[in-house]
């Protein structure tokens, strides 16, 4: 640029400088030429083609307007349908990944009110929880439960003693048989708060087994296990005597929607049961749920003494004295 005689850097220069220009200069310095044309205050407002068209004469070639041909556009679409194809099954584990922990948090969330609800009113709160057929509208009546077979939705409803006492007499032998026999269409209860469905969950219907902190010190699933079958809500044991209906104002073996065999109770000190016909007012450590996810009635069923910290699987663990609520996930 400095070989430049100085009247060539000026911004204005007669075309017949320019075009003796053009035959002299590189073409690394065309920028300089266009200058001497038009002006820098001209080439600013100028694309890279139209510049070459004004300076040269010339027709820019498509491929300097930036477009693609239709070649480059179906490798570009093909190589998106290939992507897909290879993430689609990742985005569902995510997917159902997520499910099931709104599902334990929302859990989580019912059991915390419920206890608190318990300890401000001084009553007794049932909790609920039942799985039914998840291919079946919501709004069906009766809704179809499904004993240990999966079906993919479960609901949890809160209802609760609108006169303080536990509506049964703690007992070893036939617990339980004074809350039917004065059941009355729910007539003793208040609902609390409105039923809650989880999609694509499914109540394990086995027993984890022993995971203790001692025997897997570094695994996010330890914890110690519950004293007995009852105090697992998957387990088909248990089901508690003290069962009620949804919506209340039904009877206990006809026209309801859902009802509910697997109920958690608190007691007016937050204390947290399950009643089976002969534990009385025992106490459990620890009260566990297990859940896995489902696509809609279909599940992968997990063998005894699988490995916990494999899988999607998610356990919530309520300490029925303290009314802490734990998630373990692996």
């Amino acid at each position: 640029m400095s070989d430049v005689p100085r009247h060539q850097k000026s911004a204005h220069v007669r075309p017949v400088y320019a075009e003796a220009l053009r035959a002299l200069y590189r073409t690394s310095d065309r920028r300089l030429l266009i200058c001497l044309d038009y002006g820098p205050e001209r080439v600013r407002g100028l694309n890279r083609p139209r510049l070459l068209a004004k300076a040269f004469g010339v027709v820019p070639r498509l491929w300097d307007e930036g477009g693609f041909t239709l070649l480059e556009l179906l490798i570009v679409i093909g190589v998106i349908a290939i992507l897909l194809v290879l993430v689609g099954p990742a985005l569902t584990t995510i997917t159902n990944g997520t499910g099931v922990s709104s599902a334990i948090y929302g859990v989580k969330e019912v059991l915390e009110n419920a206890r608190a609800y318990a300890k401000a009113n001084r009553t007794y709160v049932f909790v609920g929880f039942v799985e039914v057929d998840s291919s079946v509208d919501p709004a069906v009546s009766p809704q179809i439960t499904t004993g240990d077979t999966p079906y993919g939705r479960v609901a949890v409803a809160v209802v609760a003693s609108k006169d303080g006492t536990s509506q049964y007499q703690y007992a070893i032998s036939d617990q339980g048989n004074d809350w039917r026999a004065n059941y009355t269409n729910g007539a003793h209860l208040i609902a609390v708060g409105k039923l809650q469905t989880y999609e694509n969950l499914h109540f394990m219907p086995v027993d984890f087994g022993s995971w203790s902190p001692t025997a897997h010190p570094n695994s996010k699933m330890a914890r110690y296990q519950p004293t007995g079958p009852p105090y697992t809500l998957g387990h088909a044991l248990s089901s508690s005597v003290t069962p009620f209906t949804w919506p209340l104002g039904s009877p206990l073996d006809s026209s309801y929607q859902y009802r509910f065999d697997r109920v958690i109770t608190f007691d007016p000190t937050g204390i947290a049961r399950i009643a089976t016909s002969t534990n009385g007012d025992a106490i459990a450590h620890v009260i566990e749920i297990d859940f896995q996810p489902t696509h809609g009635k279909v599940f992968q069923p997990l063998p005894d003494g699988f490995n916990q910290d494999v899988g999607n699987h998610a356990v919530i663990q309520l300490g029925t004295t303290s009314g802490a609520v734990r998630l373990y996930r692996p």
